[in-house]
């Protein structure tokens, strides 16, 4: 019982980790990414590579964001949301 205790645990801790400052640190790096392209930097040059980091960035954001919402919405339609393969399917419960 303990063992089932602390598996579930140290998963919770992991998606609280990643979903509650792992998406806001990817977004902060984004942000800096594109003051990097912009050359608002005080010791860096303009560089375009930072366009390019940001729009990654942000989009792994979004993706989680739509996801998320994809999520709720399901569930509150009676669907769940499955990752059978590589992209997210939703079916019927």
């Amino acid at each position: 019982m303990w063992l089932t205790a602390l598996d579930d645990g140290w998963r919770i801790l992991v998606a609280g980790l990643l979903l509650g400052a792992g998406l806001p640190i990817l977004f902060a790096l984004g942000v800096k990414s594109l003051a990097w392209a912009n050359g608002d930097l005080p010791d860096r040059a303009r560089n375009p590579l930072g366009r390019v980091f940001a729009i990654a960035l942000f989009s792994v954001v979004l993706l989680a964001i739509v996801l998320g919402i994809s999520y709720i919405v399901a569930h509150g339609f009676g669907y769940t949301l499955t990752f059978d393969g590589i992209l997210p399917s939703i079916t019927k419960r």
